[in-house]
């Protein structure tokens, strides 16, 4: 797959150009110069322009089976219409993750997923939620679906595609703005007004995205010895 990489970027290069759009192709193996491999995706513009995104943090199955490495770098894309970051698949599971690229600049984060179980499926969606409810943003999933039985990697694809924000003022309740049917092969389309966004982080019912440093400043844990009972709060 790595040595498609080239032929497979073009063939994205052209369907942007041709159809207007900006596309995140799905991820697949890189070899960087170093030798290793990465997860990566990649974003391409209506005229041409492209810019990676490399997995941070590896699956047992790409750690221990593959010897796939994780990325070092984070990055957000700057668009006409927002600024978007690139969490692939495990990634969005991680808080972290998601927090500096929205600190970044990040309105709209990208999540493209490859999972063989309805487990794995979840994961990713309950990560995507928690994320856009964290961070106050919009979090898109595309998963693979169907079988390959010719590749033995994905030869079993399970989910739905989703796009995902914070159940606050302007969204809907459970904060799915649109999902696609389970396992089934379709385009799924929302439109996205991020200027309603920033209004959510501004005026929300709540403001995650502004109150997330109190974390760090308030939540202390006493030290205790073996046996030792916690403190009590009258």
């Amino acid at each position: 797959m790595a040595g498609l990489e080239r032929q497979v970027a073009d063939l994205h290069r052209d369907l942007a150009r041709r159809t207007g759009v900006y596309i995140l192709s799905a991820s697949a193996p890189a070899q960087a110069g170093d030798g290793r491999y990465h997860n990566r995706a990649r974003l391409t513009s209506p005229e041409g322009r492209e810019g990676v995104q490399d997995k941070v943090v590896m699956t047992r199955f790409e750690r221990e089976q593959w010897g796939v490495s994780g990325g070092q770098d984070l990055r957000v894309f700057s668009t006409p219409f927002g600024r978007i970051g690139v969490a692939i698949c495990y990634d969005v599971e991680f808080p972290l993750i998601a927090r500096r690229l929205v600190e970044a600049g990040a309105e709209l984060i990208l999540a493209p997923s490859c999972t063989d179980t309805l487990r794995g499926y979840h994961r990713v969606r309950v990560g995507a939620q928690a994320r856009a409810l964290e961070n106050q943003c919009l979090v898109v999933q595309s998963p693979t679906v169907g079988e390959a039985a010719w590749s033995p990697a994905v030869d079993v694809n399970i989910g739905a595609a989703g796009v995902y924000a914070p159940p606050d003022v302007g969204y809907p309740e459970d904060g799915v703005v649109v999902r696609g049917r389970m396992n089934e092969a379709m385009w799924v389309f929302a439109e996205l007004d991020l200027d309603r966004m920033a209004e959510v982080r501004a005026h929300g019912q709540v403001l995650n995205h502004r109150d997330w440093p109190e974390q760090d400043a308030t939540v202390t844990l006493p030290t205790l010895a073996l046996g030792e009972a916690l403190p009590v709060l009258n």
